[in-house]
């Protein structure tokens, strides 16, 4: 038998009460409909701006459609987790987005749900079938959130909600029961402000709320397994491992709270390392500092291909010598390069020379592109 209104929402104002209780910082209902983005996220996926991320092709259908996603959903509850942290750079020199400084958010957030969804089962008294996901369902996230009523869209293609800011993690349980929703869309409040697409140093925000994943920092260092584009390494400047430009620079979260969630804490590991330091670290190195860390997602070559241009952006002549050990000792060739290329950057012209030795040993046409570059590079300073 259907559920009354009045029903309806005390089984939501219990629901949201558990989930504030299991850390949740913000709670919304939506009935499962399909979502009047698809269009626009087609256009997107035509002209190619997801880059290497072919997974987001994928479930198109399902992605605008949470009733298709899971046969039998009708409503979505849809959830907000602050993670924000003061800083992203950190004393040993590593700056790292926010969301990856503490632990994996994902099987916390998972664990959170499916209590959550217990709790649902048992208030209303049904058989209710449930879905929890984040990141991990091909959904349209951010755009059920803004059907939800939690926040708008910025022109830096983050939701953002006033009085939390749009350092959130947004997941959601699917149900089989009509919950109904209460909230009306939130208006749009970035007026005029432009400060995002301003602040972007790669131009990846190419319109409002249209982002090129090909020239976003947080794609360049976390998505992409090859090497990252000559012209872009130097606008990536120290970021070793995603990007909050756009994020602190909007002024919704100029007082937006810090999250004290354990969950989301900096790892202490992290502020003692420099970036040179990662170039050291081998397999088992690797997985014992990032054990549980969101950070996993680049592979250990990755964040060593990163480190690499953080130092040739950053570093000092003093690099020079530890770079030119590595590049001998590196194994992986999309590390190797990026050593190369960060010694050009670094390096005066009594290095050229022992470059010239390297590249005669030097197999790997990629490698030996890029120690050519930097030797051209020096000479052109000599």
């Amino acid at each position: 038998m259907a559920m009354r209104l009045e029903e309806k929402q005390v089984l939501r104002g219990a629901i949201e009460g558990r989930a504030r209780e299991l850390g949740f910082d913000a709670v919304a209902f939506v009935s499962a409909q399909k979502l009047p983005s698809g269009r626009a996220y087609r256009e997107w996926l035509r002209e190619g701006r997801h880059g290497e991320m072919g997974y987001l092709e994928n479930y198109q259908e399902l992605r605008v459609d949470p009733a298709k996603m899971e046969p039998g959903t009708k409503s979505v509850v849809v959830m907000l987790s602050n993670y924000r942290q003061p800083i992203d750079l950190l004393d040993g020199g590593l700056r790292i987005c926010r969301y990856a400084q503490g632990d994996d958010y994902h099987k916390e957030l998972w664990k959170r749900m499916r209590e959550l969804a217990a709790f649902i089962h048992s208030e209303s008294g049904a058989d209710v079938a449930t879905r929890p996901a984040v990141d991990t369902a091909p959904l349209l996230e951010r755009d059920l959130a803004r059907q939800a009523g939690l926040g708008w869209v910025g022109k830096n293609a983050l939701l953002i909600r006033q009085g939390l800011g749009s350092f959130t993690f947004i997941s959601e349980i699917l149900v089989d029961i009509d919950l109904g929703a209460d909230v009306e869309e939130a208006p749009d409040r970035c007026g005029i402000c432009t400060r995002c697409l301003d602040a972007c140093p790669t131009g990846a925000i190419v319109a409002p709320r249209v982002i090129d994943a090909r020239r976003c920092i947080s794609y360049l260092t976390i998505e992409l397994r090859g090497p990252i584009p000559r012209r872009l390494r130097p606008l990536i400047g120290d970021y070793l491992f995603g990007c909050d430009i756009c994020q602190d620079v909007c002024p919704w979260n100029r007082e937006a709270p810090v999250s004290e969630d354990e969950l989301h804490l900096t790892r202490p590991v992290y502020r003692e390392l420099a970036p040179l330091d990662l170039l050291s670290f081998d397999h088992d190195r690797y997985v014992e500092v990032f054990r549980k860390s969101a950070m996993k997602r680049a592979k250990l070559r990755g964040l060593k291909r990163n480190a690499a241009v953080v130092v040739g952006n950053t570093g000092s002549a003093e690099d020079v010598e530890p770079l030119l050990s590595y590049l001998r000792q590196e194994e992986e060739p999309l590390v190797r390069g990026h050593i190369a290329w960060a010694i050009g950057e670094l390096g005066d012209p009594s290095v050229g020379d022992e470059l010239r030795q390297i590249l005669v040993q030097e197999s790997e046409p990629f490698v030996c592109e890029e120690i050519q570059f930097s030797i051209n590079a020096i000479d052109r300073r000599a």
